[in-house]
């Protein structure tokens, strides 16, 4: 079925773009490097989307808990994966985000060539949005920044997000900053399940 976004999820998602580009502009912790080469693929090309993308650190959430590295608090890895396996076809495992859950990822390197991020969502039951947000690390701390929000309703079977645009292109040229992604239901009823999370693009144009 294809994804159906709510036009104040689109909003909020052009909004939210402006404020990671001011936060990732704006921090003092910018390393001097590049991020490494990561293995990319075109998970995404079924629907039109022939970019290159690199998975996020856990983001197929397959393995035990300690080798997926995510930090839960309510959320599960559940025996279900989506139903794409775009990762791996022996993969078996998906993030169950309740209302009031949280989820995230292990710190990983964002660099400015890397303008998305796109992965897999389902609504298991309605009653709470699904945000998504970036932690930064700065020279001071950590900033957090709102990325996106999916609305209670918009996404009641499998699919993959729209891309949801950060303006890495800020990061100096040559430049690096560590990012945590957070995955949370701020509902008091309902229920997501995240999978296969992707990163895009990593020098592909």
């Amino acid at each position: 079925m294809p994804l159906v976004i709510r036009p104040r999820v689109r909003k909020a998602i052009r909004r939210t773009t402006a404020l990671t580009g001011v936060a990732l502009f704006g921090c003092t912790g910018v390393a001097l490097a590049s991020c490494p080469p990561s293995p990319v693929t075109t998970p995404f090309a079924h629907w039109g989307d022939n970019n290159a993308y690199f998975l996020a650190p856990g983001g197929s959430f397959a393995g035990t808990a300690d080798q997926v590295g995510w930090s839960r608090s309510q959320a599960t890895l559940t025996p279900a994966d989506e139903p794409f396996y775009v990762n791996n076809g022996s993969d078996g495992q998906s993030l169950t985000i309740p209302a009031g859950g949280s989820a995230t990822s292990p710190y990983f390197c964002v660099d400015d060539t890397m303008r998305s991020l796109r992965f897999f969502a389902a609504q298991t039951a309605p009653g709470t949005d699904l945000e998504v947000r970036a932690f930064v690390q700065t020279g001071g701390g950590v900033e957090q920044v709102s990325l996106a929000d999916l609305a209670d309703g918009s996404m009641p079977n499998w699919a993959p997000t729209a891309p949801i645009t950060a303006d890495t292109g800020s990061i100096p040229s040559g430049g690096s900053v560590m990012v945590s992604l957070q995955f949370l239901a701020p509902g008091w009823t309902g229920s997501w399940q995240v999978d296969d999370i992707y990163v895009d693009p990593y020098r592909s144009g």
